[in-house]
């Protein structure tokens, strides 16, 4: 009798609302598992995206890198020159702080080249290049100029340490050439200097400058150098 009175006093309505809320957990806890599911698959979609923005980043950094490099001799080109002389001008005229440029031809390459062939000389340049890009720091800059001519910039250097740099380089080309078989033992290196803002004060100006003083070194019979504004 009292069982009977429970479900008319409403028991039923009370089991119905239970097996609801029953069934209605079960589908939260479904839908629960099925957004943990899809987060955890869109986690691994962005980590994928990421891997691959960052490789495609990479990727067009490298371009870029290699776009700037002479296909010769491997050292920054003639247009990364160009940026590089534009903006070290501009921290130099800014801050008011020396900055020197060098003008380097290699003596006698033309010959050389008419001995030993294109391909070989070539070769010798390229050698010749990597070895004088790394007797200056890393913050100067190294470049194929045209032809057999190369230019290094030196922020912050003044005469006299531009020319220390300028004697390092004509030793190692003689120390490179030495190596060498016969016909290259006779390649040196002519130097012209020119520092900023003495010799000039914008780019072609100081470039005229270390043009000249590089006529000058190489008319003093090259393996040397010469500094605008020092006669």
């Amino acid at each position: 009798m009292a069982s009977t009175q429970w479900f008319t006093d409403g028991g039923w309505v009370l089991l119905g609302l239970g097996l609801v809320c029953l069934g209605l957990a079960v589908v939260l806890a479904r839908v629960v598992v099925l957004l943990r599911d899809r987060d955890r698959h869109n986690e691994a979609h962005i980590d994928r995206l990421r891997r691959e923005l960052s490789g495609l980043e990479q990727g067009r950094e490298d371009l870029e890198r290699l776009s700037a490099l002479d296909p010769v001799t491997g050292v920054w080109n003639y247009r990364y020159l160009q940026q590089a002389l534009a903006r070290e001008l501009g921290w130099a005229a800014r801050d008011r702080r020396p900055f020197a440029l060098l003008v380097l031809e290699v003596d006698g390459f033309a010959d050389y080249t008419a001995a030993a062939g294109h391909q070989k000389a070539f070769g010798t340049l390229r050698d010749l290049a990597q070895r004088l890009s790394v007797e200056i720091r890393s913050g100067d800059t190294f470049a194929r100029y045209g032809g057999d001519e190369f230019v290094a910039l030196l922020p912050g250097a003044t005469a006299e340490g531009a020319v220390g740099v300028a004697e390092r380089l004509c030793y190692a080309v003689r120390k490179t050439v030495a190596h060498q078989e016969e016909a290259a033992a006779e390649l040196t290196l002519s130097v012209g200097i020119a520092c900023f803002p003495e010799a000039g004060e914008h780019a072609a100006s100081l470039v005229g400058a270390a043009d000249k003083a590089l006529a000058g070194a190489r008319a003093n019979g090259g393996d040397g150098w010469e500094l605008a504004g020092a006669r």
